[in-house]
C-alpha cells in the first residue's frame, strides 16, 4: 500500500521508497548511571530532483545524536555517539512545493526513532526515546543530482 499525502488539490505524493544508508553505534564509555542520560541531536536535510525517475525527488535527512552525561564533577561525558542517513524517495504529480518538505522530512525521521531505541537496548542501555519534534520550520536544502 502506497503513502499519499495530499500537497494542494492539484498535486500529490507517495512514498516509493525509504532506505536506511547508514547506521553506526560507537559505544566511549561506561554508564555512570542509567537513569541520567542525555542527548544532543544534530540534523541535516537536502533533496534533489531524481532524473532517472520523472516526478520524484530525493530527500536524505542525516541524523547524529550524542548519548552523554555529567560525572561528580559535572563534567560532560560521552558515553556513546549514533549517527544514521536515511532516503527516501518520493514521487509527485503534477508540481512540487517545498513547503511540503519538512513532512517529508518528518516521515523519515519517524523511521530513525526506533532504529535508535533498538541501538541503545542491544549496547545495554536503556531505550533511548528520541523526541516527537515539529519539523515544520527545518531548512531542507536544494542541491543538484550529479
Amino acid at each position: 500500500m502506497m503513502n499519499i499525502l495530499k500537497q494542494h488539490e492539484n498535486s500529490t505524493f507517495s512514498i516509493t521508497e525509504i532506505k536506511l544508508v547508514k547506521a553506526n553505534f560507537f559505544q566511549k564509555n561506561n554508564v555512570i548511571n542509567k537513569d541520567e542520560i542525555a542527548i544532543n541531536l544534530n540534523m541535516g536535510s537536502f533533496y534533489s530532483t531524481r532524473k532517472d525517475i520523472e516526478n520524484s525527488i530525493q530527500l536524505n535527512l542525516s541524523v547524529d545524536i550524542e548519548l552523554f552525561q555529567e560525572d561528580i564533577d559535572k563534567n560532560k561525558i560521552s558515553i556513546a555517539t549514533i549517527e544514521t542517513i536515511i532516503v527516501g524517495i518520493f514521487e509527485y504529480k503534477n508540481d512540487i512545493s517545498e513547503k511540503l518538505l519538512p513532512n517529508l522530512v518528518s516521515i523519515l525521521y519517524s523511521y530513525i526513532r526506533p532504529i535508535v531505541a533498538q541501538f541503545s537496548v542491544m549496547a545495554k542501555l536503556p531505550p533511548i526515546d528520541l523526541p516527537i519534534l515539529n519539523l515544520s520550520k527545518i531548512e531542507v536544502k536544494h542541491i543538484e543530482e550529479n
